[in-house]
């Protein structure tokens, strides 16, 4: 397989093991979700691996120009008032036998959802304060964005500089009737068709935020015991 390097983060992932039954895009957005960066394939059957919006458009969406139609649904049915994520920490000789499920607590709050309505999140494995602070802020930052994808449908599949809409590109969006005003958004899919209605390409947008990996969640160090000599 060709890889195509499109902005990847330079750093080796460490702890690049496979678990039980798990495929192999799993496993690469799971260790890839170390570097926030994503994997994906390009029109050539290329594996891309790239942060969000790593690439630019060279032409922008622009309501009235060459924006042919959207959908959206605007849905909030994902997105909660407040997000608190619970973990369990590894015991120690101070607090042993006491129940520590939720010894570690860290919350957020999303100001889009005024009515109350929260959502608890159990930490699997072994759990830090930084691991709990770093997924309820991830819940509550890529539901929020998801919120904001739109799908577009424009003519012909090239942009004004011959190239193909590709998907992980970062373009620009002027659509004020969605509340977007020259906002930087990225690309996540790409569908290009050709039939009795023309040549189309359906493009479908969102933040940044909407297409970040789930924060890596370190694992339990298993600890090694030691025999003592009579």
């Amino acid at each position: 397989v060709d890889v195509v390097d499109a902005g990847a983060p330079a750093a080796a992932v460490i702890e690049a093991q496979p678990e039980h039954g798990e495929t192999v895009v799993d496993c690469l957005n799971r260790l890839l979700g170390q570097a926030q960066a994503l994997a994906y394939d390009d029109e050539r059957g290329r594996l891309v691996l790239g942060r969000p919006g790593s690439m630019k458009a060279a032409t922008a969406l622009v309501l009235g120009e060459n924006i042919l139609s959207c959908d959206t649904e605007r849905s909030v049915r994902e997105r909660f008032s407040s997000y608190l994520v619970t973990g369990q920490r590894p015991g120690t000789d101070d607090d042993f036998g006491e129940a520590t499920i939720a010894a570690i607590r860290q919350s957020t709050g999303d100001a889009g959802v005024t009515r109350y309505r929260p959502h608890t999140i159990q930490q699997s494995g072994t759990a830090t304060t930084d691991s709990c602070k770093s997924r309820c802020e991830f819940e509550a930052r890529q539901r929020a964005a998801k919120t904001l994808e739109t799908t577009y449908t424009v003519q012909g599949w090239r942009q004004g500089n011959g190239e193909l809409w590709k998907p992980n590109q970062a373009v620009v969006v002027y659509d004020p009737l969605n509340g977007f005003d020259n906002e930087t958004l990225v690309i996540a899919e790409v569908t290009y068709s050709q039939d009795n209605n023309g040549t189309l390409t359906e493009i479908r947008v969102g933040p940044a935020d909407a297409y970040l990996p789930e924060p890596f969640r370190p694992k339990a160090k298993k600890k090694v015991s030691e025999e003592e000599d009579f």
